[in-house]
């Protein structure tokens, strides 16, 4: 049994950039948050408790007016820009458990902050108690199960970097720097999932901290409820404060690039779809198009070279007006390097490319050059063959997981990011009812319902008998079942 342990006991530099943008707006924190009550009335006959918390936190407690209240606050995506009432770094499960009664018995929101890289911002809201995981960074792995177990504040590069070391790995993001929690309680859109399924799938125990102050076991005959919600359903259902995930031999991807520029994106993204319609499941395949030098199309095959060198001479014959930039890589524990930036997405998921499809995203591309991106991840095999309500995760079936995302660095550049954004993400819904959750930007009751679809009304009950008042809804909001 390996151990390893990333030193995040302070707040420093690394875990809050000091920045200067400032203006962006606040959203609803759900349906049942407190809608027109005064910013501090969530505080109202609370300071004796806040300031009883306080006392009894093993961690660092901050207030509004405390010393580094205002870099603390701000999280990955800078166009949130949300006020909590306090933000507690749990140093263990008992700091977690008092911040949880604290906000039952005052009926004070909590937001969880794991990795803070939510596109939506949801490890920060306004009036809310923020519960920051950031010091539970343990890893373990054991490398005779092949399970590795993380503290639900653990990054992805710490994680992966413990596998690696016993020759193991477990599907993760792209960056580095992202919390695994909230990656993988999300669902967890992976390049490996033909392979190895999502980030969720491969969820095999987890340790919950619940709104009554419980703190529960979860595993496939353990609480087996919360260990199906949890697997898709985000934070929904209380405090995740330990992950438990299946691990596999390291493979080598055998890699294919075609960089396509600006001409015939739409007839490109039509081949690309066209290749992606029955793939084996060692295949991993993107499409992109950058703001500033167009769309590209990759593909890699993970595992023997021959059986790999045969299948990419399909996509060279495809693409077969560019080279193709050939290459080989493993799994990287820092990976893709996102700096912290304001940044508009929108979300779908996409069951092929159809014309229409591929239309409606040519358009998006030409409007959007130089400031907006698509991406187009390929789910299949393993991901693709679980069933649809073997766990909350909805987005079953071959398909092509989809992003559209603008940033910006100017104030002004704002609303044009935002616009676009919207404008195609909503010409895009014809052709795709579901969506990533971790894709999409702080949606209302409605929209979340359609996206877990048959599994919404079950997701309903769970929040009902666990979050009754949902405490927990920073997050792609489940409303509690509402008992006649």
């Amino acid at each position: 049994m390996a151990n390893h342990r990333s030193d995040c006991s302070l707040w420093t530099r690394r875990d809050f950039i000091h920045v200067g943008l400032g203006a962006a707006a606040a959203v609803a924190l759900g349906a049942r948050a407190h809608a027109g009550r005064p910013r501090d009335a969530a505080a109202t006959g609370s300071v004796a408790g806040l300031n009883d918390l306080a006392r009894r936190m093993h961690g660092r407690f901050l207030r509004r007016g405390s010393p580094g209240y205002d870099d603390a606050r701000k999280v990955w995506n800078l166009a949130y820009d949300r006020h909590p009432l306090a933000m507690a770094r749990c140093a263990d499960i008992d700091d977690v458990r008092r911040c949880v009664a604290f906000a039952r018995r005052h009926s004070v929101p909590v937001a969880i902050r794991g990795g803070g890289h939510s596109y939506a911002g949801f490890g920060v809201a306004d009036d809310a108690l923020q519960v920051d995981l950031g010091a539970f960074t343990t890893v373990s792995v054991d490398r005779d199960r092949r399970v590795a177990s993380v503290g639900g504040g653990v990054k992805i590069r710490n994680l992966l970097t413990a596998t690696l070391a016993a020759g193991l790995v477990t599907p993760m993001g792209s960056c580095g720097a992202v919390g695994v929690a909230g990656l993988a309680l999300a669902g967890g859109d992976t390049s490996g999932r033909g392979l190895f399924g999502t980030a969720c799938d491969n969820i095999v125990g987890a340790q919950l901290v619940t709104a009554d102050g419980e703190v529960l076991e979860l595993r496939s005959h353990q609480n087996e409820d919360l260990f199906w919600a949890i697997r898709g359903g985000g934070g929904n259902f209380g405090v995740v404060t330990r992950l438990d995930f299946r691990l596999y031999p390291v493979l080598t991807s055998h890699n294919a690039q075609f960089d396509l520029g600006w001409s015939g994106i739409g007839g490109a993204m039509r081949i690309f779809g066209d290749l992606v319609r029955e793939t084996p499941d060692e295949v991993r395949a993107k499409f992109e198009v950058s703001a500033q030098t167009g769309a590209s199309a990759s593909c890699g095959f993970f595992g023997d070279p021959a059986a790999a060198a045969a299948y990419l001479e399909t996509w060279k014959a495809a693409f077969r007006r560019v080279e193709a930039k050939m290459s080989t890589s493993l799994p990287n524990p820092e990976g893709e390097v996102w700096a912290t930036t304001s940044v508009a997405v929108e979300g779908a998921f996409l069951e092929g490319v159809s014309d229409g499809a591929a239309d409606v995203l040519a358009r998006a591309a030409v409007a959007g050059r130089g400031f907006g991106e698509i991406l187009m991840g390929l789910s299949s095999g393993v991901a693709a063959r679980v069933g649809m309500t073997d766990t909350a995760y909805p987005l079953r079936g071959t398909g092509l997981s989809t992003l559209l995302s603008s940033e910006w660095t100017r104030p002004e550049d704002r609303a044009r990011a935002e616009r676009w954004v919207a404008e195609y993400g909503d010409a895009l819904r014809p052709f795709a009812r579901r969506a990533y959750v971790n894709y999409i930007p702080p949606s209302p009751p409605e929209r979340i319902r359609e996206i877990y679809g048959v599994n919404y009304p079950r997701l309903a009950k769970i929040k009902a008998r666990y979050d009754p008042a949902n405490l927990f809804r920073s997050n792609q909001n489940i409303l509690p079942e509402v008992r006649t």
